[in-house]
């Protein structure tokens, strides 16, 4: 019964599907990192970014939201993310600023931009904040 009421719940979705996304994010800037020793942090983040995007935004509409993909739902969602970018890449900054080595700073920058996009996520999908 209550890992039936977990599953129902957006917010746990959307935390397994984020879990799935920022492993991608993660993986993908970890590669680029280890290959590429001179490649900006900020560049590789990116480049992680627009890889996950694509699984991000399906298994959010499919699995975490329950709507159905379109065109508009899409520029939504990547407008909501392309702000929590700009929000992740600051943050980025500010921990490496703060001396945190560039392998982990985008596991604090995770933590901390988590709730904030499954609030725009869930407009973006839903088009509403209340469920």
């Amino acid at each position: 019964m209550m890992l039936r009421r977990l599953y129902e719940s957006p917010f746990v979705r959307f935390a397994v599907v984020g879990g799935v996304a920022t492993a991608v994010n993660y993986a993908v800037y970890v590669v680029l990192v280890r290959c590429f020793d001179d490649l900006w942090p900020a560049l590789a983040y990116f480049c992680a970014f627009c890889v996950s995007i694509v699984c991000n935004f399906l298994l959010s509409s499919y699995f975490t939201f329950r709507v159905r993909p379109s065109a508009r739902r899409a520029v939504r969602f990547l407008t909501a993310h392309l702000i929590n970018l700009v929000n992740e890449l600051v943050l980025l900054e500010i921990w490496l600023w703060a001396g945190v080595p560039k392998l982990y700073a985008p596991l604090c920058v995770f933590l901390v931009a988590f709730p904030v996009n499954f609030l725009m996520v869930r407009f973006a999908l839903r088009g509403r904040l209340k469920s």
